[in-house]
């Protein structure tokens, strides 16, 4: 057994003991997750609605991606589904793998007419795959849960293993480092959701360990909050993240400030990384 192998059973066995705020029941995914994701600004300076975000999110990967028709896609963490579902009414075969099982059930009660999607339950730092999609996406936000450099490293290399040769990876994530050293980053944000609720954020950025750390709440009419579990994911420079891309061997490695493909830069609200196996 390796060395990164080892390490990570040792990280298992002392996950077991607790539950990470990641975690199937760990008290942030699952339908408090979905309720604040169906907003009616969402989180870019321009409003825009669930529907036309996940529009224009789709739009964008096959364009970035260059996708034909027919092509393979394994969407991890594919959350409830509202990116790998789009993307098998495309036309696309679509594997979406995710942890937990409460935004599963949501995907899977919209996937049974489709022949061409399936979602799996698995932790990601755990898949099998190999030479088998011909692209892979991690979308919105959701690389760096894990608490070490090994487990997050181990992530990417499972992607990459996942590939055919010359398949291609899209990372994307709302969190450009850049930004929040400019102190352009919106750590505080509220959001009138679809049933009528509020969606509180408070955020904040450990500059040593390079992680933003944060807390969803639920404002009720009558001032009530529900709160989730607090969560801390480790965020990456364009210039970080395409080191730990060549270090998997991705190659031809790009970075955009949006969906359409436009320049990343120190102001851009999207960072969308985008490499070649």
């Amino acid at each position: 057994m390796s060395d990164l192998s080892q390490q990570l059973e040792r990280i298992d066995l002392s996950q077991q003991l607790k539950k990470e705020w990641w975690m199937d029941e760990g008290g942030f995914f699952g339908r408090k997750y979905i309720e604040g994701d169906n907003s009616l600004e969402g989180y870019l300076s321009t409003p825009k609605t669930l529907q036309e975000r996940t529009n224009q999110e789709i739009e964008g990967v096959i364009k970035l991606l260059d996708l034909q028709e027919n092509q393979s896609i394994l969407d991890c963490p594919c959350g409830y589904g509202r990116h790998s579902i789009v993307l098998a009414k495309r036309g696309f075969e679509v594997i979406g793998i995710d942890i937990n099982s409460q935004e599963l059930e949501v995907a899977q009660c919209q996937a049974d007419s489709f022949e061409n999607l399936q979602f799996i339950k698995q932790d990601m730092r755990h898949l099998k795959f190999k030479n088998e999609f011909d692209a892979v996406v991690n979308m919105f936000y959701s690389f760096g849960f894990f608490e070490t450099e090994a487990e997050n490293f181990q992530v990417l290399q499972n992607f990459y293993n996942a590939l055919q040769p010359r398949g291609k990876f899209l990372m994307h994530t709302d969190v450009n480092v850049p930004r929040i050293l400019s102190g352009k980053y919106k750590f505080t944000d509220a959001r009138q959701l679809q049933n009528d609720r509020k969606l509180e954020i408070l955020e904040s950025y450990d500059p040593i360990e390079n992680r933003m750390n944060g807390q969803w709440s639920f404002i009720n009419s009558d001032g009530t909050r529900e709160e989730t579990t607090p969560y801390s994911v480790r965020v990456y420079s364009f210039r970080e993240f395409s080191s730990l891309c060549q270090a998997v061997g991705f190659r031809k490695i790009r970075g955009y400030g949006s969906w359409d493909g436009s320049q990343l830069t120190h102001d851009s609200e999207d960072m969308l990384v985008v490499a070649e196996k």
